[in-house]
């Protein structure tokens, strides 16, 4: 059973669901910068996961990209990101790179986040 989320299958790489950023509550979103897509589900085998942020004014400016555990854990699922993105001025989206580790074990889906923090 997969619960709420669509199952990503063994030899499939990624799903990008389309939880866009504009359906989300003016109230809650950073004035500055944003992700592209809220959620993504890939498979262990898709090796790397593309996150992309963007630059909503397209000036010049820094943000930190840090991921978080939740099932997911840094060092077993996937590669821990915590690195500062800089934009120069024209710069509309940049993206980083997590690394997933495969293994042949089946586990459950497992979740961790990414957040945006000042620089």
């Amino acid at each position: 059973m997969a619960g709420k989320r669509p199952l990503v299958e063994k030899g499939q790489v990624m799903r990008q669901e389309m939880a866009l950023a504009e359906n989300v509550d003016e109230k809650e979103k950073n004035q500055y910068f944003g992700f592209k897509c809220l959620h993504y589900s890939v498979s262990e085998a898709s090796e790397t996961l593309l996150v992309h942020v963007i630059n909503k004014t397209g000036m010049p400016g820094r943000v930190r990209v840090q991921t978080i555990d939740a099932e997911a854990r840094a060092g077993e699922d996937y590669e821990e990101v915590n690195e500062v993105l800089t934009f120069k001025k024209g710069d509309m989206q940049k993206h980083i790179s997590i690394k997933i580790n495969d293994d042949d074990n089946w586990e459950p889906d497992e979740d961790f986040f990414v957040q945006l923090y000042d620089a």
